[in-house]
């Protein structure tokens, strides 16, 4: 879709008013700070205020060049932190942290928000059951230790695409555990 159409970007203010927007970068702005620039710039003029999330496209950043891109870019938070393929715990916690520069010993004030479940890793569970038990297995570990449950369903897992079948009932999972903490 067009960022430039007028339609999008009213749906984006709309979404803005209600929630959180955050950017999901260009798989190029990894590459390139001009374009990443340029992206948070974009939808920042869109919603009227600053971008504070963010996370790479395919989860493709490099540490520390990535994190530090966004620091200069006053991003205070990340979502890029967990695997593209698999489920479980890349940062090795559920629990945000604030992000480390091991170069010059410094704590930075991007927090890093991991995340423990992508939809495109649930594919690899073939039945509904299984990737019901594999996403509930790690629901119930992130509260053992109070963490923070965090997944990433794209627009895309709540189409009517047969390899998607069952993804809305386990998005509600998410939702239910979640009322649960309430």
């Amino acid at each position: 879709i067009n960022i430039n159409k007028r339609e999008f970007q009213s749906l984006i203010k709309s979404v803005g008013d209600y929630s959180k927007i955050g950017l999901k970068t260009s798989y190029f702005a990894v590459d390139d700070v001009k374009i990443l620039k340029k992206e948070i710039s974009i939808l920042s003029s869109i919603v009227n205020r600053q971008i504070q999330e963010t996370r790479y496209s395919h989860n493709k950043f490099r540490l520390p060049e990535s994190y530090r891109n966004l620091i200069e870019m006053e991003v205070s938070e990340d979502y890029s932190m967990g695997y593209l393929n698999n489920l479980g715990f890349r940062a090795g916690t559920c629990t945000p942290f604030l992000f480390y520069d091991l170069d010059f010993e410094i704590q930075t004030p991007l927090r890093v928000c991991p995340f423990q479940v992508i939809d495109f890793a649930l594919l690899k569970s073939v039945s509904l059951l299984d990737k019901k038990q594999e996403l509930t297995k790690i629901i119930q570990e992130v509260k053992k230790v109070g963490g923070t449950f965090t997944a990433i369903f794209h627009n895309y897992t709540f189409s009517n695409e047969e390899r998607w079948k069952g993804f809305k009932e386990l998005f509600n999972i998410i939702l239910e555990s979640q009322n649960e903490n309430s």
